[in-house]
């Protein structure tokens, strides 16, 4: 993984340097402005071009706002400020570390005016970023930061599953604008699903299980309801399960269109005819037989075996909260702000990091 380190220069050196030794260490690719002395190029563009060739971007901010470019620049934004800009503009994922208020600094590395320093900082505070008060402090914060990272998957909104929504509202025909986007059911580790509106119908949330189950590359469901609260997360596979355990007819409606369309391909050509099954089952026609399902379904009435425990990031340091999420049972780890889901991190995976880089202080 590319790592762009950023931040002034002068008042940070000796922690740029040992934050970079440490990521080196672990087998990080890490760019920083140091190694642009030779470029043609001027400083403040090559360095947004660099950022942007990386994969994650790592800011350190004390007391100094930076060199500010005083051409084509309407705004006085510093070489740091169009650093991070850059990095929100790709995007790519951003992590910002803030030296304590109320750590002790040397006069000299502050700024004589605050004002814009003290901006950025409060815009910074604002976009949850972690906190040290030495550079050994930093590393550890921002290797701790990038384990997590590595560890955590966004729970991706699919065109598919929103077409699938809706097509309970807007007849069987609808059902057809799925053809070209089902493969994706397959292609992608965790689907999001909002409880809300439009409605989700039993019949409809079974047949997306039972299809992101199929493929057997789908690891799990995350549902949120209609302000983006964290709801539950379970594998495909028990939101199946639950499904038909508790309307049996579910899964005699799957298999009865899985017989008449036994490949995928067949599901893409066939699937307009699926609330036809759906109402053979039930014994009625679907949108008077079907249930709508609400967030205290999921959450209490199913008896879902869920696959996530919640953590809750607000105001926690990264080695807090890595040893919060290893020390949960669950395959995955929901990391929640202010009840919203912010990602999905895969324990075990996290697990790995940390033992690879116990594991290489011994070699």
């Amino acid at each position: 993984m590319k790592v762009y380190l950023s931040s002034t220069f002068t008042d940070l050196e000796r922690h740029r340097a040992i934050v970079a030794r440490a990521l080196r260490k672990a087998r990080y690719d890490v760019l920083m402005m140091e190694e642009y002395v030779a470029r043609d190029q001027r400083v403040e563009f090559a360095c947004r071009g660099d950022v942007t060739a990386c994969d994650v971007y790592v800011g350190i901010f004390a007391w100094r706002h930076g060199y500010a470019p005083e051409d084509h620049n309407p705004q006085r934004l510093s070489v740091t400020e169009m650093e991070y800009a850059a990095a929100g503009a790709k995007p790519m994922p951003r992590l910002t570390f803030l030296l304590d208020d109320k750590a002790r600094w040397p006069a000299q590395r502050k700024d004589a005016d605050l004002g814009r320093i003290s901006d950025l900082r409060a815009r910074l505070k604002k976009q949850c970023s972690a906190y040290f008060r030495n550079a050994d402090e930093l590393a550890v914060e921002v290797l701790a930061a990038l384990r997590v990272h590595e560890s955590t998957s966004l729970a991706q909104q699919l065109e598919a599953i929103d077409v699938m929504a809706k097509a309970q509202d807007l007849g069987p025909s609808y059902v057809m604008n799925i053809k070209e986007k089902l493969h994706v059911l397959g292609e992608v580790p965790l689907i999001e699903l909002r409880i809300g509106s439009p409605p989700w119908w039993n019949t409809r949330l079974h047949l997306v299980a039972a299809l992101a189950q199929e493929p057997g590359r789908a690891r799990g469901l995350a549902f949120v309801d209609d302000e983006g609260r964290f709801v539950a997360m379970a594998s495909p596979a028990e939101i199946r399960h639950r499904l038909a355990q508790r309307w049996p007819a579910l899964e005699r409606a799957y298999a009865d269109f899985r017989r008449e369309a036994p490949t995928l391909e067949k599901v893409e050509a066939e699937l307009w005819r699926y609330p036809m099954f759906a109402s053979q089952a039930l014994g009625a026609d679907e949108q008077v037989a079907r249930h709508v399902l609400s967030v205290h379904d999921l959450d209490y009435e199913l008896g879902i075996a869920r696959n996530a425990d919640v953590v809750n990031v607000g105001g926690k340091g990264q080695r807090f909260l890595q040893r919060e999420i290893l020390g949960r049972q669950t395959p995955f780890v929901a990391l929640v702000r202010d009840g919203k889901l912010e990602g999905l991190v895969d324990r075990g995976k996290l697990a790995e990091r940390v033992a690879e880089a116990v594991l290489g202080k011994w070699e």
